[in-house]
């Protein structure tokens, strides 16, 4: 078990005062990658960061919770004011149906432990139907069959094979459908 240095620990009280990695590495004389490299080596940072990070989002979080009512004070004012500007009133009522619109229904404090637990128990892969065809996260063996290039198939840079000294795409291959991924 490793312990933090005094470095360290100035590091992560910076962090804690809301300053990004750089700034909280200048202040302390050190370079950037160095407090990188100690998130990846030292799993004692790497948790009290995290730490860190998640006290500082749960207390901008909590700021903006406080901010909830007084908002809905406002924008009840504006909706039910006769005398504000039609568009003023029209914007603030589009953004409340965009807001209430856009977020969804937050399940219930036992569906979320059975989803956290579930999750904990087997590693989650995205279902293959979710990956697009063409996606860097698909892999050869998943991409459709009809859009693979066949050996045989002149290259669209290539000369065309008609000798007329113009690129297959300019040429013979005008028309032929766009490739749109290749076999590896």
């Amino acid at each position: 078990m490793q312990f933090l240095t005094p470095t360290q620990t100035a590091i992560l009280q910076t962090l804690s005062s809301g300053l990004s990695i750089s700034a909280a590495a200048d202040a302390a004389g050190i370079h950037r990658t160095t407090v990188h490299h100690w998130c990846r080596t030292i799993p004692e940072f790497r948790d009290t960061l995290d730490a860190v990070k998640h006290a500082c989002i749960d207390a901008v979080r909590d700021a903006m919770n406080e901010l909830v009512a007084p908002s809905l004070a406002i924008l009840t004012q504006i909706i039910h004011d006769e005398s504000a500007s039609p568009a003023l009133r029209t914007r603030t009522a589009l953004a409340v149906l965009k807001f209430v619109t856009s977020i969804e229904k937050a399940p219930s404090a036992k569906g979320v432990t059975a989803e956290i637990l579930s999750a904990q128990a087997t590693p989650s892969e995205p279902p293959a139907a979710e990956i697009h065809r063409n996606s860097s996260l698909s892999s050869p063996d998943e991409t459709d069959e009809s859009t693979q290039e066949t050996p045989s198939q002149t290259p669209r840079n290539a000369q065309c094979p008609c000798g007329s000294g113009t690129k297959y795409k300019r040429c013979c291959g005008k028309n032929a459908p766009p490739v749109l991924s290749r076999a590896a």
